[in-house]
């Protein structure tokens, strides 16, 4: 007798076996619909289509109420469909992830669970700098971040330069030197943002090479290439066991550091 972990991994086997049959469940789940309509909107061939109706149908995932002819999926077939868009969003999160700690230089004490309820957004040829325009949105709708950086990209001193006005307060920490090297350009952004009352700069020579930001009870953690260029941000929602680590790796870099 085949045990219960083997059946479901041959019907897990049937689900994955083809693409379209995931997809058929999907637009299933949001209504009824006819067979052709099915065809059309997935553009499939109407011997892909027979087939892999009949299959999903065989299996019990969706029934085919002939009188009116139409597809509807049964709640075996809606529990399926949730389940392997689960499982897809996981093999995409942890197809992301690796990269992300190839390049990350500390180890982050937290579940996989903790992991797969994370967010992570790369630096691609075609959006090179969406990583930091991630930060940059994320920071913009706070009312308190603190964090450090191991490089200041121009884009941050524009950021801090806007947050003056906005009812949030910074403390951000890098190395010595760090807000200067960004751009000499800079310089009376960064005079008027130490003049400002809710923006605190400071400066450590024990800042990692990673970027960590707190931002209200959200971490973003940031990985960066050989060139110190931001490669990715891990974004950990503000229930996660990372929150407790980022406060204390904070706390570290800020007790060795000194007003800008």
């Amino acid at each position: 007798m085949e045990s219960s972990v083997e059946v479901a991994l041959e019907r897990l086997e049937f689900l994955v076996a083809s693409p379209n049959r995931y997809r058929l469940l999907r637009l299933l789940s949001e209504s009824a619909a006819p067979g052709d309509a099915l065809g059309e909107e997935l553009d499939l061939p109407r011997s892909t289509l027979r087939r892999n109706l009949t299959a999903l149908e065989e299996q019990g995932y969706i029934s085919h109420v002939v009188t009116e002819n139409r597809y509807e999926i049964t709640v075996a077939g809606e529990i399926a469909c949730e389940a392997v868009g689960d499982a897809l969003s996981a093999v995409e999160l942890g197809s992301s992830l690796g990269p992300f700690f190839e390049r990350f230089p500390a180890g982050l004490p937290v579940s996989p669970d903790t992991l797969t309820s994370c967010d992570i957004t790369v630096s691609t040829t075609d959006t090179p700098f969406e990583p930091l325009y991630h930060v940059r949105r994320s920071v913009m709708n706070s009312t308190s971040v603190r964090g450090f950086l191991p490089t200041v990209n121009p884009l941050y001193i524009e950021t801090l330069h806007e947050c003056i006005v906005e009812d949030l307060t910074l403390d951000i920490v890098v190395p010595p030197g760090g807000y200067e090297s960004a751009s000499p350009d800079y310089d009376e952004a960064l005079k008027a943002i130490n003049a400002s009352k809710n923006i605190t700069l400071y400066e450590s020579s024990t800042v990692p090479e990673y970027a960590l930001g707190i931002v209200d009870d959200t971490v973003l953690l940031g990985a960066f290439d050989e060139r110190m260029r931001t490669h990715s941000v891990l974004e950990a929602p503000s229930h996660s066991e990372l929150l407790e680590w980022a406060a204390e790796k904070y706390d570290q870099v800020k007790a060795n550091a000194t007003s800008h």
